[in-house]
């Protein structure tokens, strides 16, 4: 058979790029190859063959003889293929005449195409940018059978064949990130769910304190929302005031121990032998006054958590004993015998840089790490300055409640300070603060006056203005209406961008009449 003219071939081409321009499936496109081929080229049997990623070669489209037909999909490795059938050099057209005397028995493939009487081979390269990706194979019965022109026939159809095989890797690598995209938005959409629900059952005991939009504080949530369901001990670490302890209960309201006891024993609070007895229980005699058995902290939050505030206050002696619990997770009472279980999720809080302790000789470094298997630093408050104006609003309302004497607002120039003071004393430091103006003002507004003389002299952080000043009232509006116009009026996705609950957002749309 001779090679068609070219009105022949560019058919047979044009025929090609409609199958690569109408879909992505690269089926059609081999079945758009093989017929071209079957036009320009005579052959017995065809074959394109692709090099995966981990070197081997895999037979993607095979036509021709039934037999052929059933190595499609067989994967074959690099090392079958003789420097015939594959040269290290993979850019050119090979033309075997004589497989007889051509091809190499010690090859896997070679054996295979002279078993089956294969005499003629042509190949052309399949590569994309210089990268190769396989080859396409006509294989004759008839010895010499393939010339020159059907040589230069097969190099124009792989070139196209190379362009949807190309294709094919980037259509699987989309497909792959875009399964992997949507997989990775529907656990953050999840996370952000849990981060909501833990949010606001925590905010309903404990004034909104885990209220907070800044990028800081919502990494924080992330953290103690992953962290929530497992049993892992966590030590939690920043500041103090920063809200080790809101964090706490925030990671046991998650918890599978949600239903448990939540224990809080602050270490610095106590001397040794207290502490050591406040932790541990006692038994009746164990030290003069113990005139009755006492169950500790570790009892007492059975199947629940054990919150360890200042952890880094343990003297050594209580560290080398909680080292055990956390070891052999079993202890005894002070002047005991019995021998207790402590089932109990340990989280552990401390202000202090507990790697300078180690160094310095006064925590232990073994329960350094059995404490900091998964460790969580809280920001400070002057680290999440954007964060200011919602906790004062909180503080605010509870504040108010608390005393029965709700302040009107606060004023630009008292914000402005408030978001410049440096707080060293953190959130807990701004609730006093915001106690103290609101009893102050007796109702009114709260101005600069009614801060503390170091906060009210705080330098403000640069404003830029657009229009008049604005009252804290307004500025809260018009962040909820543009939260809302943002998330396109769906509550919960306003919500999420002001970082505050549904529910607190619901009460804020009423406030200000914007239902």
């Amino acid at each position: 058979m001779a090679v068609q003219a070219p009105s022949e071939l560019h058919a047979a081409l044009a025929a090609i790029a409609r199958a690569i321009a109408d879909s992505l499936e690269v089926r059609a496109v081999w079945d758009a190859v093989a017929d071209a081929c079957s036009a320009l080229v005579p052959f017995d049997a065809m074959g394109i063959v692709k090099l995966e990623s981990d070197g081997t070669v895999r037979a993607v489209a095979a036509a021709g003889e039934a037999d052929v037909k059933q190595l499609e999909g067989v994967v074959f490795p690099r090392a079958g293929y003789s420097p015939a059938f594959w040269p290290d050099e993979d850019r050119f057209l090979v033309v075997i005449d004589d497989a007889q005397t051509q091809l190499d028995l010690a090859y896997p493939m070679d054996r295979l195409a002279l078993e089956r009487g294969f005499r003629a081979i042509l190949r052309a390269p399949l590569q994309h940018r210089d990268r190769r990706l396989g080859s396409v194979l006509l294989v004759s019965r008839t010895p010499g059978r393939f010339t020159q022109a059907h040589g230069e026939a097969l190099l124009v159809i792989a070139e196209l064949a190379s362009l949807a095989l190309a294709h094919e890797g980037l259509a699987r690598t989309l497909a792959d990130e875009t399964r992997r995209s949507a997989a990775a938005r529907e656990r953050a959409s999840e996370l952000e769910r849990r981060i909501q629900v833990l949010a606001e059952e925590l905010d309903a005991r404990s004034a909104h304190r885990t209220l907070g939009r800044s990028r800081r504080w919502r990494e924080v949530l992330e953290l103690a929302t992953k962290v929530a369901p497992t049993d892992t001990t966590v030590l939690l670490s920043g500041e103090s005031g920063t809200g080790k302890e809101v964090i706490a209960r925030f990671i046991h309201r998650g918890s599978v121990r949600r239903k448990g006891p939540f224990v809080a024993l602050n270490c610095a609070a106590l001397p040794e032998q207290l502490l050591e007895s406040e932790l541990f229980g006692h038994d009746r005699g164990a030290f003069t006054g113990a005139q009755a058995a006492h169950p500790g902290k570790l009892e007492q939050a059975a199947g629940g958590v054990l919150f360890l505030d200042e952890v880094a206050e343990m003297s050594p002696t209580v560290q080398a004993k909680f080292l055990r619990v956390l070891q052999e997770r079993e202890y005894q009472r002070l002047g005991g015998t019995r021998t207790l279980r402590a089932d109990v999720r340990v989280l552990a809080a401390t202000h202090r840089d507990l790697q300078a302790a180690i160094a310095q000789g006064t925590f232990r470094e073994d329960l350094f790490y059995r404490l900091a298997v998964f460790d969580i630093a809280l920001p400070p408050l002057r680290d999440r300055r954007e964060d200011i104006p919602l906790l004062v609003e909180a503080f605010l309302h509870e504040v108010g409640q608390s005393i029965g004497r709700p302040a009107a607002g606060v004023s630009d120039d008292a914000i402005a300070a408030l978001t410049a003071h440096a707080w060293p004393g953190n959130v807990r430091e701004l609730r006093n603060a915001i106690e103290r103006a609101v009893i102050l003002s007796e109702g009114g507004m709260i101005t600069a006056d009614h801060l503390p003389i170091g906060i009210a002299a705080a330098k403000p952080m640069p404003i830029v203005r657009i229009g008049p000043p604005q009252s804290l009232g307004d500025a809260e509006r018009n962040m909820i209406e543009d939260a809302l116009a943002r998330a396109k009026h769906n509550k919960s996705e306003a919500a999420r961008l002001l970082g505050i609950t549904r529910a607190q957002l619901r009460s804020r749309i009423e406030k200000h009449g914007l239902a």
